[in-house]
């Protein structure tokens, strides 16, 4: 019996997931998130400020108690957008892997998700061709494919906390700065429209902290199916958010504190993506990339 652990050093979040190996099947254990938002300390220079650094390292520690408490043998640990984008980013890494005792690997968009679809596709177990997209602190990814493969990966510089930062950071939401955020977001994904539905898709996911939070959202406030996100309740979403004019002033008791601020991003991020790829919904998934990155270690460890 191998004892593993995933580490996904988000620009927003940082994520533990933990699993045992047995008789070569992978048993699923805890899930620990934390909000860093190491990507908020990313100066205009792409200097990481020391603070961003210290509440990662926080975090590090006590995710490497958790690993020690429980004898965790192996670990996959990955780096995404911020420590890729950074430039000091090897201040962070090189006190991170000092203190975990193990590697830490800056994965390319791309890498990401591949790594994102495999877990994704593992989730749903449908067939045909299927779109999934993750909307990170930082960047989107966008994977297309099937049971078999991965065709297309791609990753865009959109994300909630950098939108956050770029047309939200004074908490007011007006329709001139949410549909600005839309438009650069548009941007962001049209010229790679072609790619995306180069064949029909039989089924769409989305997955992430963002999207699970907007789903949540419209689920309890507009009555959407649960785990499924519309366009029509995204829509409403969108008119009740800019009638109350500050995330402060929406209130929901199935809003996250921690989510409250980067809402507005997020939800300019999923509405450009559905109105520019023609969704009318997604089934939201828990799976994300430290499955991905889980499935890919026990690949070497159960077999």
């Amino acid at each position: 019996m191998a004892k593993l652990a995933a580490l996904d050093l988000g620009s927003n979040s940082f994520h533990l997931l933990d699993a045992i190996c047995y008789e070569n099947k992978l048993h699923w254990g805890t899930r620990i998130k934390e909000k860093v938002q190491i990507g908020a300390g990313l100066g205009p220079d792409q200097i990481l400020s020391q603070e961003a650094i210290d509440r990662g390292l926080t975090c590090l520690k006590s995710f490497k108690t958790y690993i020690d408490d429980h004898n965790i043998q192996h670990i996959n640990a990955a780096g995404t957008f911020t420590l890729r984008t950074a430039k000091n980013s090897h201040e962070f890494i090189s006190a991170a892997e000092a203190l975990l005792n193990c590697p830490i690997e800056v994965i390319s968009g791309k890498e990401e998700a591949r790594l994102i679809f495999s877990a994704v596709k593992n989730e749903v177990k449908k067939e045909g061709t299927g779109l999934v997209i993750d909307i990170g602190g930082g960047s989107t990814e966008f994977a297309v494919g099937n049971q078999s493969q991965t065709k297309i990966t791609e990753s865009l510089e959109m994300g909630c906390v950098s939108y956050y930062k770029r047309f939200f950071a004074d908490g007011k939401v007006y329709i001139e700065n949410i549909r600005a955020a839309e438009a650069a977001a548009r941007a962001e994904i049209e010229p790679h429209l072609e790619n995306f539905l180069s064949e029909p898709n039989h089924w769409i996911a989305g997955t992430s902290g963002t999207l699970q939070s907007i789903a949540t959202l419209t689920h309890h406030l507009f009555n959407d199916p649960e785990n499924i996100l519309s366009l029509d309740c995204l829509e409403a979403l969108d008119r009740t958010l800019i009638d109350t004019g500050h995330v402060n002033f929406l209130k929901s008791r199935h809003l996250d504190d921690n989510r409250r601020a980067i809402l507005p991003a997020g939800l300019a991020i999923v509405r450009a993506i559905f109105s520019t790829l023609g969704i009318e919904q997604m089934q939201i998934c828990q799976s994300a990339l430290c499955e991905g990155l889980l499935l890919e270690l026990s690949e070497q460890t159960c077999s």
